[in-house]
């Protein structure tokens, strides 16, 4: 009765979604694990997973946070997923999650707090948009404690120049909203624009932080493998804990050689040219220690770039 149906365990990427000029997966359960997806059930097919991680880290939350003095961190999830449901204008999915995530105790008898959460996700999905490999993916998401990163692992946050897992508050909670589509017009012209925003309340000291981000990549192409590539794009973001607020601004201009023509053509070999101008808020927190006191910089390289 289900000859469609697929039944799995291991480690893989489990249906993750990304905005590609980014490399923002805004949601991304991949893990190890184990499930069933693709059942059929008339309008849409079901899918069920469960997922787990684990990690170690200091205790952030720790009266001396001390790096070296590592803990134990685990996390489960149970992610349910309805999908390829006829809506208006494309398909629609709605994906559940419930999370718990443990903190271990460190040599000292520290813990990181325990929690658990909820995440609900709305994406609506539009093929064929103005191109026949064009597509428009627009996403909706809410979660609460555990589950509000909306992937299967951990939040980090640095203090003093050191990486922390960052624990999940069971008060806390985060909102986002993406949009972002691609689209080929013939063979001399493509387009990728993203927006995101977000607004996170970590339910400690550290209050609400706001983000939004916007950006555009338009590719101009001149033979079946040579193009130049553009990329234009600004964030804002608004952290009360640290009683900051400010944006940065970045231009790109990359020309490069690719497998043929087309938005997603790979490989692709690039040469580029960034400049980049962030606000006083954030001098010092941007460029590593080759821009600790500057507000803007200029870089430039080769990368290369490859999917399978």
């Amino acid at each position: 009765s289900q000859p469609g149906m697929a039944v799995w365990a291991g480690s893989r990427f489990y249906r993750r979604q990304a905005i590609d000029i980014n490399d923002y997966y805004f949601y991304n359960m991949s893990g190890t694990g184990g499930g069933v997806e693709d059942v059929e059930l008339g309008f849409g097919k079901l899918a069920l997973a469960w997922i787990g991680a684990g990690s170690s880290s200091g205790i952030s939350s720790a009266p001396e946070p001390d790096p070296e003095n590592k803990a134990g961190f685990s996390k489960m999830s149970w992610d349910l997923r309805l999908y390829d449901v006829d809506v208006p204008l494309g398909k629609g999915e709605l994906g559940l999650v419930y999370s718990r995530a443990d903190g271990g105790v460190d040599e000292l008898g520290q813990s990181a707090p325990d929690s658990d959460g909820v995440s609900i996700t709305f994406l609506h999905v539009r093929d064929h948009l103005i191109s026949p490999d064009g597509a428009n993916k627009f996403s909706l998401q809410f979660g609460t404690g555990a589950a509000k990163t909306f992937t299967s692992g951990f939040e980090y946050l640095v203090l003093d120049g050191d990486t922390y897992i960052r624990p999940d508050e069971p008060g806390s909670w985060r909102f986002r909203a993406t949009e972002h589509f691609v689209a080929n017009f013939g063979d001399a012209f493509s387009i990728g624009p993203a927006l995101v925003y977000e607004l996170t309340d970590y339910d400690d000291e550290s209050g609400k932080v706001h983000w939004a981000s916007a950006g555009v990549r338009p590719v101009w192409y001149f033979t079946r493998h040579l193009s130049l590539a553009a990329e234009a794009g600004v964030d804002w973001v608004k952290d009360e804990g640290a009683g900051t607020s400010d944006s940065l601004v970045k231009f790109t201009l990359a020309p490069q050689i690719a497998a043929g023509r087309g938005f997603a053509s790979r490989p692709a070999l690039r040469l580029y040219a960034t400049y980049a101008r962030w606000g006083d808020d954030f001098v010092g927190q941007i460029g590593g220690l080759d821009y600790a006191n500057q507000n803007d910089g200029f870089v430039y390289g080769i990368q290369m770039e490859t999917w399978w």
